[in-house]
């Protein structure tokens, strides 16, 4: 592939010519590229929003050959191949699970083939072998790592896969110019970033400040007063938003309430189908809704720079946390508002996270000695299966055998135990990050209740000079944010919500071409809701059939959730333990509306109850092919209310409602009474 010299096209020139930038370049961009034109490594710390990865687009066209972009981020890569291709006359590709085998194969070919300029590709994809195959034979020029704290134990958002890069770099002549990319590393990271980069690396690190990012925290006890503050104060923000919380339940439970209010609000989480996502985001690009309510699975890969306002509904995770989130706003320069709604009880919710994220000593044992007794080697999923433990708990154990070379994996994604391991599992550097990780959260708790500028605060914790203070925080300037008086009739709004109109939402399944079931609602979370203890009661301790009142709340939600006049047959799932307790409170809720309950579905194998199963592929394998249809014409064309009750993984619903598609049905809505609020993974 052709490429330009310096001598007939500055970079100043390609910035106006190519990508249409009149305004120059800001300060260090420069720098960078002039860099990696010279085949240096550079770790570039900067701020969101700065233009990071014009540095890599320009100094790609100077390369005969093909600069590799490792991200975890895919809507991002979306964005930028998207860009690359269309806007700035750079042919780019991306590699990633968003495409088939076949489809990224032949991106691989012709990047072989020369044919791709900029080839983005997800870290997960170095250990796939059609990926180990086609890059010995690529020429490539330069390699760039997005998101590079992902490398590092001490970052904030460690991803396992960033190893397998650190391989390929020390695989790499030592003039092939290296990129990495990040704008959330204090020194300790960025210390750890440079050691497993290993050669010189030349660090360039700008200022963390945001000037134009206004930053508050508001000091508010329990859900009824967090979801009056919202009441007040969306309807009169400016522009779009996003609010983070640290749960996917918190992120429909916010969203449903804002609709309530007459909001454009939606909610996104890593629980909603590849496809919801992407619908999301493209309408928050096109300010589509008012507010976004989320999980931190939204916002490092939206390239959105309108964003008026972020709002914090929990704590996050540490100061970095935060910073990294509240970047996402203003990034057009124009003023942007980030509030942190402080509740000490949300602590504990990040003090699990932290516990879950240490897997037990015995689980290391555990896997090594799976791995001993099958000497073929076991994949991720196998081990999954076989253990019960959850995918982040297998990852993050296999991670830390890897790199105490213990177990080593295959070009096939099968794990073994290394033939001279050493006897002994050291723990100790994973105490120490465990330890860390505390810190943190005691740092971002010390955020909320600090007394200075809020920003100043940020910045010095991810390595600037002490002392800029912003003018702007609600500390610099507390005019910025006038106090919000709850209105009794907000209040009592926030209190009906909470007691009668919040419902737990049960998520589409399955695409356009391939509908599985469509969304539905449960009744109440399990938990220790009034509902929750009737059903325990109910199916555990012999209480007898589930009460009328739950018949007369399912069909009142039934009248006022669902497509009532569609639905024309009603179904149950076929119990596990529970006898008849769901079938005839099914035929009840039928009666009730006067629509057909359908005797259909049949059981052809036992299965456990779901709740006994550790994991999300031990409960798809439990009922997999457990339910037939022995009659289709009684299901074809129909459009259904499934019904069951308890939702837990998702699992049974999605056999379930597979299996009704495939006998005919029209539509699967289902319904059930309680949601568990654990997740398998």
């Amino acid at each position: 592939m052709l490429h330009i010299s310096q001598q007939s096209y500055s970079p100043e020139k390609l910035l106006v010519e190519r990508f249409h930038i009149t305004t120059g370049f800001r300060p260090g961009q420069r720098a960078i590229i002039e860099c990696l034109v010279r085949g240096k490594r550079i770790l570039a710390v900067q701020r969101t929003g700065w233009g990071k990865s014009l540095c890599y687009q320009i100094a790609s066209l100077y390369y005969p050959y093909l600069t590799l972009v490792f991200s975890p981020l895919k809507a991002l890569m979306r964005d930028q191949c998207q860009s690359c291709n269309d806007v700035y006359n750079i042919p780019s590709a991306i590699v990633s699970s968003d495409f088939s085998q076949a489809e990224n194969e032949a991106t691989l070919a012709r990047a072989v083939e020369g044919e791709i300029k900029i080839l983005y590709i997800a870290p997960e994809r170095l250990n796939n072998t059609s990926w180990q195959d086609y890059v010995t034979q690529m020429r490539i020029s330069m390699i760039v790592i997005d998101e590079a704290h992902c490398i590092s134990t001490w970052g904030h958002d460690f991803r396992p896969d960033y190893s397998r890069i650190v391989r390929l770099l020390n695989a790499m002549p030592a003039n092939i110019p290296v990129l990495a990319l990040t704008a959330t590393a204090n020194k300790r990271v960025e210390a750890d970033i440079l050691q497993q980069m290993g050669m010189p690396v030349y660090v360039i690190r700008g200022t963390m400040r945001r000037s134009n990012l206004y930053l508050h925290v508001i000091h508010l006890h329990g859900e009824q007063e967090k979801l009056s503050y919202l009441a007040e104060t969306l309807p009169h923000s400016p522009g779009t938003g996003i609010i983070y919380t640290a749960t996917q339940r918190d992120a429909e439970m916010v969203a449903a309430f804002l609709q309530r209010q007459g909001l454009t609000a939606e909610y996104y989480h890593a629980g909603r189908d590849n496809d919801v996502r992407q619908e999301i985001e493209q309408k928050l690009m096109a300010n589509q809704y008012k507010v976004v309510c989320s999980t931190n699975a939204l916002g490092m890969d939206i390239d959105k720079r309108d964003i008026r306002f972020i709002i914090h509904y929990h704590v996050p995770a540490s100061p970095i946390h935060y910073y990294q989130e509240v970047g996402r706003a203003g990034r057009d320069g124009q003023v942007a508002w980030c509030i942190l709604l402080y509740d000490p009880e949300d602590l504990q919710i990040q003090e699990h996270f932290i516990r879950s994220d240490k897997p037990q000593s015995q689980r290391y044992v555990t896997i090594l000695s799976l791995l001993e007794t099958n000497s073929q080697g076991l994949d991720q999923n196998e081990i999954i299966r076989v253990t019960g433990f959850s995918q982040t708990a297998t990852r993050v154990i296999l991670k830390h055998l890897e790199d105490q070379q213990l177990i080593e994996c295959d070009s096939k994604g099968h794990y073994f135990t290394t033939p001279t391991r050493p006897k002994q599992i050291s723990f100790s550097d994973y105490e120490v990050v465990y330890q860390h990780r505390l810190r943190e959260l005691n740092a971002i708790q010390n955020y909320a209740l600090y007394r200075g500028c809020y920003m100043a605060y940020l910045t010095t914790y991810l390595g600037d000079p002490a002392g800029q203070v912003c003018g702007v925080c609600g500390h610099c300037q507390p005019r910025n944010f006038p106090a919000v008086q709850i209105s009794r009739r907000t209040q009592k709004v926030v209190v009906h919500f909470l007691e009668n109109e919040r419902l737990p939402r049960i998520e589409k399944c399955g695409t356009a071409q391939i509908p599985i079931h469509q969304a539905g609602w449960a009744l109440s979370d399990y938990g220790n809701s009034r509902i929750g203890q009737l059903v325990r009661a109910c199916k555990y301790e012999g209480a007898g059939p589930f009460p009328l009142s739950l018949v007369i709340r399912a069909v009142d939600v039934l009248y006022t959730r669902y497509p009532i006049t569609e639905i024309n047959g009603i179904i149950s799932v076929p119990a596990t333990r529970s006898g008849l307790l769901v079938e005839n409170f099914a035929r009840q809720v039928a009666a009730t509306v006067n629509i057909e309950y359908l005797p259909a579905l049949a059981k052809i194998r036992d299965t456990l109850e779901q709740k006994s199963l550790k994991n999300r592929l031990q409960k798809e394998d439990n009922v997999k092919g457990a339910f037939i249809v022995p009659s289709p014409e009684l299901v074809a064309g129909r459009t259904l209310l499934l019904i069951d009750d308890i939702y837990d993984s998702g699992k049974m619903l999605r056999e379930v409602g597979r299996t009704l598609m495939r006998a005919g049905a029209r539509a699967v809505y289902p319904l059930t009474i309680t949601r568990t609020l654990h997740s398998d993974n």
